[in-house]
């Protein structure tokens, strides 16, 4: 309670000094309170290790520092890590256009919106189903391929040598955290699938998070390619590696002595294909799934805040019928929708992202939808948005807009995980349906994080 009052005190203080700490200053303030808020909800702060708290922030501060304003020697001359970074970005988004080419000999002008607006002009509508989601189908397939021959594996075991030394996790946790930056989270337990069933609560837990906290490397360039910053997708998915293994441990610190503790042992198991072709199909096919999977949640969910936006909307004029006045109302927004709501909500988040304050009830609503809905939803609001005025937003509100929704914390994914990671353990879904509320919300926080710190740099 001590702590929760103390982060209150401190987002007041920020809101109310803000002219004079500007939005870095906010974004400072939002670290604090984020950190504070999973600390202050923590089962047991008595048994966390505070050598994993040091060092993950530790990595993830030094991570944002590389990325946001560091700068490498090369004959001579200084180059920024973040304008290497901005054209790494940039293959991703030509990658991605590979995908364009089966698109058109597919769906033909269908999935060309340049040709498609100039046909509807003004009443153009971007043709998601024929040019976002054919690139979801090539990624599925390239990644898996990469997968065949060991390329992913390779860097998952880098990444999680490095961190396991120095934040003392475990071996089986630390792997498939690492490998959230290249897969989704039902994808990455699978590479320490022999021990999921025999993991302590501590590790399940931190699984999860992970997953909520991270996006796969395929939905990664999709939403580069949507217009979401390069350089905010490719550093948030990066810095959530020890973010969301060190909040996890602060949140439900480990009380068990796990299997693989101390050790990076992994099963060396061959390719499940039979060769590159195999690879390629399954991960099409996969792909194909992921696809449809993705369309008809977007109908289903759309249709649904659709339908919310009608019954909200409807809420004022009812009032009035009953015999309340218009003076009495007046408050009362004419058009309730709950984009409105979610700006109301989250704004206290945003602000704290160090978002500038005419882009605040923006961002809030954003945030809202991502948790409520997805990330997909959101970034598609977002992209909507920037079509319809590309001055909607401050570009810096737009790079941290992109750090906080690079996540898959939403309340779907709980549901996502539920079935995947049960599907592996099926002796702990008990638990792991115990856990998945208080993962999603430290999942969510997680991205928050991200989004702050990069506040604080830039």
């Amino acid at each position: 309670m001590a702590i929760l009052a103390g982060i209150v005190s401190i987002a007041v203080v920020a809101y109310a000094i803000q002219a004079n700490i500007g939005v870095r200053g906010q974004a400072a303030a939002g670290v604090v309170v984020f950190f504070g808020l999973v600390a202050g909800f923590s089962s047991n702060l008595r048994a966390v290790n505070w050598r994993t708290i040091g060092w993950g922030l530790g990595l993830q501060l030094i991570l944002a520092l590389l990325v946001l304003k560091g700068r490498v020697s090369i004959g001579g001359q200084f180059y920024s890590i973040k304008a290497g970074i901005e054209r790494i970005g940039e293959v991703f988004k030509a990658f991605v256009g590979f995908s364009d080419r089966g698109a058109e000999f597919v769906f033909g002008n269908l999935s060309r919106p340049d040709h498609l607006a100039k046909v509807y002009g003004s009443d153009f509508l971007f043709p998601f189903a024929f040019k976002a989601l054919p690139s979801i189908l090539f990624l599925s397939a390239f990644f898996t391929l990469l997968y065949h021959f060991g390329v992913v594996q390779w860097f998952v075991r880098m990444m999680a040598c490095v961190m396991g030394y120095l934040m003392q996790t475990s071996g089986a946790e630390t792997l498939s955290v690492s490998a959230n930056v290249f897969m989704g989270q039902t994808e990455a337990p699978l590479i320490i699938k022999p021990y999921v069933p025999r993991m302590t609560n501590s590790e399940l837990f931190t699984l999860m998070v992970s997953g909520f906290a991270h996006i796969s490397g395929g939905m990664m360039i999709v939403y580069i390619n949507y217009g979401a910053d390069p350089t905010a997708v490719l550093t948030t998915c990066v810095m959530a590696c020890p973010c969301s293994l060190y909040l996890s441990k602060l949140f439900l610190p480990e009380l068990q002595v796990p299997e693989t503790g101390g050790a990076m042992r992994l099963q060396s198991e061959k390719s499940p294909y039979v060769n590159s072709l195999d690879a390629v199909v399954a991960g099409t096919s996969d792909g194909l799934r992921l696809v449809l999977n993705i369309a008809a949640m977007l109908i289903v969910f759309i249709a649904f805040v659709a339908l919310a936006d009608a019954v909200l909307g409807a809420i004022k004029p009812s009032l009035i019928w009953c015999g309340l006045s218009t003076q009495t109302l007046g408050f009362w927004p004419d058009q309730l929708t709950l984009s409105q709501v979610f700006g109301w909500l989250f704004s206290p988040a945003a602000f704290l992202m160090g978002i500038e304050s005419a882009d605040v009830s923006q961002v809030g609503s954003l945030l809202g939808s991502k948790l409520a809905i997805n990330e997909h939803f959101a970034y598609l609001q977002f992209k909507t948005l920037e079509h319809a005025n590309s001055a909607f937003m401050s570009d810096r509100s737009k790079v941290l807009t992109a750090f906080a929704l690079t996540g898959f914390a939403n309340f779907a994914s709980v549901g996502i995980q539920l079935g995947g990671i049960g599907a592996m353990a099926p002796s702990r879904q008990g638990d792991l349906a115990r856990l998945g509320g208080r993962a999603l919300f430290v999942g969510f926080v997680a991205t928050l994080l991200n989004a702050a710190i990069a506040g604080v740099f830039m």
